[in-house]
C-alpha cells in the first residue's frame, strides 16, 4: 500500500511529465522518479562550519574597497596601520647561511621587490583580512616569484575532510574569459609533484586575521566601521550642503529714509551686489541689515565627535592618531594611544610571521627541485621597526643608569671588572 508521500511524488511526476509519460511507448520500461530530499543548493562558503556565504563576503570586501578609494577616514585609518605596522621596512634572514644567501636574494629579486609589496599586502590585510600569495618557481635556479591574488577572487577555500585547517586547494573565479581556475597550498600532495617539463606546479598561501574559530576566511579591521564612515561622511556633506544654502540665501534689506531714492538704490544693487563685493558704504540715511538662515552649526559639533568616535573605536584608532588632539593632553594622550600601539604591534607581529612562512615555503620549492638541503631548523627572523619607540627609549635610558651606577661601583672599589 503506497504512502501518502510516495503519492504526492507520483502526482508530482504526472504533472510534470504528463505528456511525455502519455506520448511513451507501452513496452519502454517504467518510468522511476528519483526524488531529492536534500534541503536545496550548497552554499559556496568554504571549507570552515563558520565561514560565512561567499556572495555575503563578496559584497563586503566590494565595499571596503570601494570605501578605501572614496572615504577619507577610511582611507586615514588604512594608511596608519601601514605606517605602523610596515614602519622602515621588513627584513627576512636567518642563522642558516644558505637559507639567509636565498631569503636575501629572493627579497631583492626583480621579480619579486618585496619592499615594495609590503605596503599593498597591508592595505589588503586592513581591508580584507586576508592574503592570497602565489609563488611561481623557476625549474633551474629555484628562485620563487610572488604575484599578488585579489580576495575577491577566491570564491572558496577548500579544506581537508576532517581538518577545515588544512588548507589544500583554492578556487579562484573566472575573469575576462578565463575559466575559473584551482591553485594548490604547499600542503596538498601534488604541489611537489613535477610537471612534464621538470617544473613544479605554482602554489597559493593563505594568510588571514580576524579568523574566528570554524572558518577558514578572514575579516577585514573596516566591516564594522563602514556604516559609520559613510554616515559621518553623509553628516559632513549635509553640514556643507546646509552652509552653501544659508550663504546663498542672504537677503540684503536697505532702509532709506527719502522714498524718491528708492528705485535708484534698487538699480544700484542690481548693478553690483554688496554681498559679492563684501564692502557697503552707505550714509546715515540708509539703514542695511542682512538676513540669513539660521541653521545652529554649532548644535551639530557633538554629533559629528560621536560619528568620528564610533569609527575610531571600531577600527582601533584613538581619536588623536586622526589629527584631533583638542581637549586632550600629553598624559591623556599617551595612555589612549596604549591600546592602539598593542594593535599595531600584534598585526606587525602577525605580519612578519607571514613573511617568514612564505620564505620558508619558497625555499622548500627549491628543496623540492633538489637544488638544495633541507636544514634540520632554518632560524628565521624578521627585523622591523618598533611601533612602541618610547618603550624602546625607557629601557636605553635604564641600561644607560645601570651603566653609570655600575662604573660607580667600581670606581669606589666596591666591586671588580668581573662582577660588573
Amino acid at each position: 500500500m503506497p504512502n501518502r508521500r510516495t503519492t504526492i511524488r507520483h502526482w508530482i511526476a504526472r504533472a510534470l511529465l504528463g505528456e511525455t509519460l502519455e506520448a511513451a511507448p507501452r513496452a519502454a520500461a517504467p518510468v522511476s522518479v528519483r526524488v531529492d530530499d536534500d534541503r536545496g543548493w550548497q552554499m559556496l562558503s568554504g571549507g570552515g562550519p563558520h565561514d560565512r556565504p561567499w556572495s555575503e563576503r563578496y559584497q563586503d570586501l566590494e565595499d571596503a574597497l570601494e570605501a578605501w578609494r572614496k572615504n577619507f577616514l577610511v582611507r586615514r585609518i588604512v594608511t596608519l596601520t601601514r605606517s605602523y605596522v610596515v614602519g622602515g621596512g621588513i627584513e627576512i634572514s636567518s642563522r642558516h647561511r644558505d637559507v639567509d644567501a636565498f631569503a636575501r636574494a629572493f627579497w631583492q629579486h626583480p621579480q619579486n621587490r618585496m619592499d615594495r609589496r609590503l605596503g599593498p599586502m597591508c592595505d589588503e590585510l586592513t581591508r580584507c583580512g586576508e592574503i592570497f600569495v602565489l609563488l611561481f618557481t623557476n625549474r633551474v635556479d629555484g628562485m620563487s616569484y610572488v604575484r599578488l591574488v585579489p580576495a575577491t577572487q577566491i570564491r572558496q577555500v577548500e579544506t581537508g575532510a576532517d581538518d577545515y585547517e588544512r588548507e589544500l586547494r583554492f578556487e579562484q573565479a573566472p575573469l575576462l574569459g578565463v575559466n575559473a581556475r584551482w591553485w594548490l597550498s604547499p600542503l596538498h600532495p601534488d604541489a611537489t609533484r613535477r610537471n612534464g617539463d621538470g617544473s613544479l606546479p605554482p602554489v597559493m598561501l593563505h594568510f588571514a586575521v580576524n579568523r574566528p574559530v570554524g572558518a577558514t576566511r578572514g575579516e577585514g579591521d573596516l566591516g564594522p566601521i563602514l556604516p559609520w564612515a559613510l554616515r559621518y561622511a553623509k553628516w559632513l556633506e549635509d553640514r556643507v550642503r546646509l552652509n552653501r544654502i544659508r550663504t546663498r540665501q542672504t537677503v540684503l534689506d536697505v532702509q532709506i529714509a527719502d522714498d524718491a531714492q528708492v528705485q535708484a538704490k534698487r538699480r544700484e544693487l542690481a548693478a553690483q551686489d554688496p554681498l559679492n563685493a563684501g564692502i557697503y558704504v552707505h550714509g546715515p540715511g540708509e539703514t542695511m541689515t542682512a538676513h540669513a538662515l539660521n541653521i545652529a552649526a554649532g548644535d551639530a559639533q557633538e554629533d559629528g565627535r560621536a560619528l568620528r568616535l564610533a569609527v575610531a573605536q571600531g577600527s582601533q584608532t584613538a581619536l588623536h592618531y586622526m589629527g584631533e588632539g583638542e581637549g586632550t593632553n600629553y598624559a591623556s594622550a599617551k595612555e589612549m594611544g596604549e591600546p592602539t600601539a598593542r594593535f599595531y604591534t600584534e598585526r606587525q607581529e602577525q605580519l612578519c610571521q607571514f613573511l617568514i612562512d612564505l620564505v620558508q615555503a619558497a625555499y622548500e620549492r627549491k628543496v623540492a627541485l633538489g637544488l638544495a638541503r633541507r636544514p634540520s631548523d632554518y632560524r628565521l627572523s624578521a627585523a622591523v621597526t618598533e611601533v612602541a619607540r618610547a618603550d624602546n627609549l625607557a629601557l636605553a635610558q635604564a641600561a644607560r643608569q645601570m651603566v653609570e651606577a655600575l662604573a660607580t661601583m667600581k670606581a669606589q672599589g666596591w666591586i671588580d671588572d668581573a662582577g660588573a
